[in-house]
């Protein structure tokens, strides 16, 4: 493989990398919006016990969901970077730019989310969840 199917690769992929995050945030949008109207129907009864059980699952889904996306393509640079070392232990010749990449990257492993990534899911998921199952202020 050259240089340049890597980079073709890796911008490829970025692409597809940004419409999943861009799900992402649609979905936690709609999760919190999903939220809210379980705890405050339209119709302004009280929501009942199996809308928030319902609600609770899907929010803990999209929770999850956004998890496993995030930490999918955290991996591309990690990845890219690997492929540049190895066409460069291989005996090629590589750019000064894929040189500084590898350095930038730092790694050849995947390391998953980082703990601000982690912290934000679960402040998400916690205001979902307070959203269905703490009671409403009276006011």
């Amino acid at each position: 493989m050259e240089e340049y199917q890597i980079w073709s690769l890796y911008n490829s992929a970025r692409i597809g990398n940004s419409l999943s995050i861009i799900a992402t945030i649609l979905f936690v949008w709609l999760a919190l919006r999903t939220a809210v109207q379980t705890r405050t129907p339209v119709s302004g009864e009280d929501p009942n016990i199996i809308a928030k059980v319902l609600s609770t699952g899907f929010c803990g889904i999209v929770v999850f969901f956004t998890y496993n996306v995030w930490t999918f393509t955290s991996g591309l640079n990690p990845i890219t970077a690997r492929s540049l070392t190895e066409l460069k232990a291989s005996g090629t010749e590589i750019s000064t730019t894929a040189e500084g990449f590898i350095e930038y990257v730092g790694s050849t492993e995947p390391s998953g989310l980082g703990p601000i990534a982690m912290v934000f899911l679960l402040i998400v998921l916690i205001m979902m969840m307070g959203q269905i199952w703490l009671p409403k202020q009276s006011d």
